[in-house]
């Protein structure tokens, strides 16, 4: 086989945000990897305790967490870690506690709501997630703790752009999630997923050339663009699929199945 290692986007891709429904397809798919030899790795925006439903039904080989930030082997060791610095984390808090924004911080294994809790509750019940979180009300958790991605939703963009922009070291990703388009991912600008992918395949002595991607959304441009092999699923915009090699539908139509035939059909 050509290629040695996959990394599977998670929300959007290899199952529905809202329930982490598994298709049946999509785990048969993983077993046709593994049964081919292929390495199969985790590669999202959510911290380890926000996976515990999908971790009942499939174990990965690696996990790439919060956009690059967090990375773990397949026993959950530290393989990297890319927290934002505490200075900033706490220009955030103050932010947030000045505009009143909704405010959650994933620290690798907890996140902890601090604004607005009501609002982001409720996105976290969209999200399937409620049972893995805690809320700070003294908001002081992130002075003990490494922050490696704030989630804030407000509908004051122009706020949150100045703030962005007297912080380069950030930059932000829109979440589309029934939010009417004001949640958004914060972290480090110089940090994604594909930063997290390198060393993954540093770990297993591999390069780009030996790595396939697949994913959805704008989190997923940089792994889908250096990969040897990116797939942009149908449900991806226009945009994010332009930086992959092709697309397949979406995760409601049997889409990681899909991909992985073509991908093995082409490897024979």
């Amino acid at each position: 086989m050509k290629h040695k290692i996959i990394f599977l986007d998670m929300d959007g891709t290899l199952y529905q945000t809202e329930n982490d429904i598994i298709q049946d397809s999509a785990l048969d798919a993983i077993d046709l990897l593994r049964d081919k030899g292929y390495k199969v790795c985790a590669a999202t925006g959510r911290p380890l305790n926000q996976m515990k439903l999908i971790l009942e039904r499939v174990r990965f080989d690696a996990y790439v967490l919060i956009n690059g930030g967090y990375i773990l082997d397949k026993e959950f060791n530290e393989i990297g870690a890319y927290p934002i610095d505490k200075k900033t984390v706490e220009d955030l808090v103050n932010l947030c506690k000045e505009k009143q924004f909704g405010l959650m911080f994933h620290f690798g294994d907890a996140t902890y709501i601090y604004n607005d809790f009501y609002p982001m509750y409720d996105f976290c019940k969209y999200c399937n997630v409620l049972d893995s979180l805690f809320y700070d009300v003294t908001q002081t958790f992130h002075k003990r703790h490494r922050v490696f991605n704030a989630v804030i939703m407000t509908k004051d963009k122009t706020s949150l752009d100045e703030f962005l922009k007297a912080h380069p070291n950030l930059r932000s990703d829109l979440i589309n999630v029934k939010t009417d388009g004001f949640c958004f991912d914060i972290f480090n600008a110089d940090n994604d997923k594909s930063k997290g992918v390198e060393m993954v395949l540093d770990q297993f002595d591999m390069t780009w050339k030996d790595a396939i991607c697949i994913g959805d959304s704008t989190n997923d441009i940089g792994m889908l663009q250096k990969a040897d092999i990116g797939v942009a699923m149908g449900s991806a915009t226009d945009y994010v699929k332009s930086f992959a090699d092709w697309s397949t539908t979406s995760t409601y139509d049997n889409g990681i199945f899909n991909a992985v035939a073509k991908i093995l059909k082409e490897e024979e």
